[in-house]
């Protein structure tokens, strides 16, 4: 498989990359973290302007037309910069899978606010005690609509989303998923304290009414089919932003060894070090090419169940080993909140536990 990336493909991403490592600068992430939302608000501002947002959304709601894979970069530099915005929520768990499987009404709903910046959605996929493909989230009938009982939790953006995307199932064992609406009557949230402290959010619902048209699809669309191919997307987004993350926490780490010294030499001359960093390097391959050859198969339609589980194995596993790398190589130093290398750890960690 050739992972070489079209001109138009590699343009898009070091554009995301320029806006946003200008934009995230340690200085300015601290900022965003100190405040109640912890999104960097300029930067997707900055992301819409430079028509990034809508790059992979269909160009009758404005965007670009381009596919999965292009998303994949967009969001690989959302992990390099560890940008706090909730493009994955928004663009792979949401936005995508209504482009995908929604209705006409649904795309011309919510799909131009996206391009333009001004809408925020997600996806509320995880329950406590449930998988995210077998929903114990019950949607029952009622008159020409749906009555909505249950949890979810570990809800990423829920404070600044729009509409949540909420897979729910049925008295009869199918499944169904829904567009729900900020402040529908019946829907409580609660703020949760996450790994590396990303907004998320347990979501309650008490008889949450829905109708026909709320729906994915209007009712149109295979529930189970759909939800199985958000998953997809939602954990191949999630190993684009893991390479992200990978190859910035070891550069920033090769770096580090090559200017620290001790006994008069870098580090980074050290054997022991030198092994550390070499694994590094593997792992983060590892993560970036089998992400790329799953968003590659994902993207063309191509079935890639296989391809996912690898890839998903990878930023899990070879994540946590450049995050933990990144620390040890850094010493004590990591430990200090002003350096940034922690950020990337937390990162890595956050994203190998979910899904």
């Amino acid at each position: 498989m050739d992972f070489a990336l079209t001109e138009e493909q590699q343009a898009a991403a070091d554009l995301a990359g320029t806006i946003l490592s200008d934009l995230c600068t340690p200085e300015r992430l601290r900022e965003v973290e100190a405040s109640p939302d912890r999104f960097h608000r300029e930067a997707w501002e900055q992301l819409a302007r430079a028509d990034l947002l809508g790059l992979c959304l269909p160009e009758d709601v404005g965007g670009g037309g381009c596919g999965f894979l292009d998303a994949c970069l967009l969001l690989q530099q959302v992990g390099r910069t560890v940008a706090p915005i909730p493009l994955h929520a928004t663009l792979a768990c949401a936005a995508m899978p209504i482009a995908r499987f929604g209705s006409a009404a649904q795309a011309s709903r919510w799909l131009p606010g996206v391009v333009t910046g001004d809408t925020i959605l997600t996806a509320a996929m995880h329950e406590p005690a449930a998988r995210p493909d077998a929903p114990a989230l019950r949607a029952t009938a009622a008159g020409e609509g749906w009555v909505l009982q249950g949890a979810k939790t570990a809800v990423p953006a829920a404070h600044l989303a729009a509409a949540v995307l909420v897979p729910a199932s049925t008295e009869d064992g199918k499944t169904k998923v829904f567009l729900v609406g900020a402040g529908a009557e019946g829907l409580t949230i609660e703020r949760q304290d996450t790994f590396n402290h990303e907004p998320q959010f347990h979501m309650d619902f008490d008889g949450v009414g829905v109708t026909a048209a709320d729906e994915l699809g209007e009712g149109a669309t295979d529930g189970a089919v759909a939800l199985a191919a958000i998953i997809d997307w939602a954990v191949v987004g999630l190993c684009a932003m893991a390479s992200g993350v990978c190859d910035a926490a070891m550069r920033m780490t090769a770096e580090y060894a090559t200017n620290r010294h001790q006994f008069d030499r870098p580090i980074g001359s050290f054997q022991a070090v030198g092994h550390r960093m070499a694994d590094c390097y593997v792992d983060n391959e590892a993560v970036r090419l089998t992400m790329l050859q799953a968003a590659t198969k994902l993207g063309s339609g191509q079935p890639a169940s296989r391809e996912v589980a690898v890839a998903k194995y990878w930023a899990a596993y070879g994540g946590r080993r450049v995050g933990h790398a990144a620390l040890h190589v850094h010493g004590g130093i990591s430990i200090d909140l002003d350096y940034p290398i922690h950020r990337y750890f937390l990162w890595a960690k956050q994203i190998e536990n979910t899904f």
